[in-house]
């Protein structure tokens, strides 16, 4: 038990969570098209509608959820390793895909963005 009395909570299922934060982006996507839709159209639109469509998008949850051990180490079986490449591979192409829109469009790139999309992809 965790200093203070208080009962650990349960580590909840990474999948359940994201599949959660996509329902909610979902909702929230489609309360931005009601609205946009219903100006075009000049119809009055619920508020409800408004107002969810005025939340922000939760962020989805990490992947590297999923390649820990309970005590917070990266797993280090071949399909953990896989998973880690894939994510790594697909961080890294969008990285070098925003670096070629921002230059077309000549806009500014972080830093950070530029540092990425020079890596090298994981095999």
């Amino acid at each position: 038990m965790p200093a203070g009395g208080e009962e650990r909570r349960p580590r909840r299922d990474w999948a359940s969570r994201e599949q959660r934060a996509r329902r909610i982006r979902s909702g929230i996507r489609m309360a931005q098209l009601r609205v946009a839709l219903d100006d075009a159209l000049g119809r009055p639109t619920p508020p409800a509608v408004v107002q969810l469509a005025q939340l922000p998008m939760p962020a989805l949850p990490s992947p590297f959820d999923t390649l820990r051990t309970p005590d917070g180490k990266l797993l280090k079986d071949p399909a953990s390793r896989r998973e880690m490449a894939l994510y790594l591979r697909r961080g890294i192409r969008a990285a070098q895909l925003r670096v070629a829109l921002d230059e077309a469009r000549g806009r500014p790139t972080p830093e950070a963005v530029k540092r990425l999309a020079q890596m090298k992809p994981p095999p």
